[in-house]
């Protein structure tokens, strides 16, 4: 579900997400009766690791790097990177079941304008909000504004994208082999290729390369897609050193990724998000970690209503949530009242209640709960 950038700081498109996910329920055992209930549990904790994200945002490019705040924000944001990539594999374990086919047609009729609707609406919204708040009433501004979009918002267009190629991803993923040889491909131009990049020296001299190679094709979001599909089809069986492995290496990325954001934000001066990537290797190795976490843990068991409804409000909970964050902003109920350490989760747990209750109102209004939430 993946640029745009409405009126955001600079580590805000990388600490976006989304939790759109449409779809029939996976394939397996007990999927014959309803959906299962690793994905229901796996979208909320999802959900609450993006509030995550954003609450540690609020003072993330004001700090200086080398302070003890900042760099609890790093760490609460690094190690909440996982959310988005998990979101996109939540979305490959819908649309990739074995026997599940959709045309283009059901695509651009069903899937992409509800999408679309979502995002102008919401875009509409927030401009309201951004004009308030900042006190521009200019027509230029609010256009302007409304076009690009909140920070978060550029989900809704990405998975939009991503919903285009479906009609092909499902007949990658109907053939295990091609499926496998996608993951490869396309994890080898999505995040080795980019994450490369960003290392000193060696990037500098693979830049050229890489431009020449232009693997750009296959590269993106797509990857998580099919690589969801697999993890759903093969993570719970998967043995056990495999899983331990996949748990030290998720482990080791999302340590990476707070490593290198505080290395190299720290070197230069000023807070650099370039290891937030969503299509960086270190948080890749979290999002499958997390994943096979839940895949293993939840099995084949199905969703109970009272799950399903919870999972239900964290779409609106995302869409919503940074409105909260914004009013908070304006009445200096920051995280930075307290030592970041405990600020964060105190703000955290705030906007998460005011989302939660809002959200529950959505989904109950006719035609909002169908088209904008």
């Amino acid at each position: 579900m993946t640029g745009i950038a409405g009126n955001q700081d600079p580590s805000s498109r990388a600490m976006a997400a989304e939790p759109v996910v449409t779809g029939a329920p996976p394939s397996g055992p007990g999927a014959a009766n309803g959906r299962l209930a690793y994905v229901d549990h796996l979208r909320i904790a999802a959900a609450l690791a993006v509030v995550m994200i954003h609450v540690s945002a609020m003072h993330w490019s004001d700090t200086a790097p080398a302070s003890a705040d900042w760099q609890a924000m790093n760490v609460y944001a690094a190690i909440s990177r996982w959310s988005v990539p998990v979101f996109f594999m939540i979305s490959g374990s819908l649309f990739l079941a074995h026997g599940r086919q959709n045309s283009p047609r059901r695509i651009w009729q069903h899937y992409i304008p509800r999408l679309l609707v979502m995002y102008v609406a919401w875009s509409a919204a927030y401009t309201v909000m951004s004009a308030v708040f900042q006190r521009i009433y200019d027509p230029v501004f609010l256009l302007q504004h409304l076009w690009d979009g909140y920070y978060h918002l550029w989900y809704l267009l990405a998975l939009a994208g991503v919903y285009m190629l479906i009609p092909l991803l499902q007949r990658i993923a109907a053939v295990p082999e091609l499926a496998s040889y996608f993951v490869v491909l396309t994890g080898a131009a999505s995040l080795l290729l980019p994450t490369v990049v960003l290392i000193p020296v060696v990037g500098e001299l693979s830049t050229d390369l890489v431009e020449r190679v232009a693997p750009f094709l296959v590269a993106g979001y797509p990857f998580y897609f099919v690589l969801g599909h697999l993890l759903h089809e093969h993570g719970a069986t998967l043995p056990k050193w495999s899983r331990r492995t996949a748990y030290g290496a998720g482990a080791a990325g999302a340590g990476l990724t707070v490593a290198a954001t505080a290395w190299l934000s720290i070197g230069r001066g000023q807070p650099s998000g370039e290891f937030y990537g969503y299509l960086t290797i270190g948080v890749a190795l979290a999002a499958v970690a997390v994943f096979i976490f839940f895949r293993v843990r939840g099995g084949d068991v199905v969703t109970s209503p009272r799950l399903a409804m919870m999972a239900r409000w964290t779409l609106p909970i995302y869409l919503i949530h940074p409105a909260f964050v914004r009013v908070l902003q304006e009445f200096n109920i920051t995280p930075g009242l307290l030592p970041g350490v405990i600020g964060i989760p105190v703000v955290w747990l705030l906007v998460l209640l005011l989302s939660t209750l809002a959200s529950a109102v959505l989904v109950k209004i006719p035609l909002v709960n169908s088209w904008l939430v």
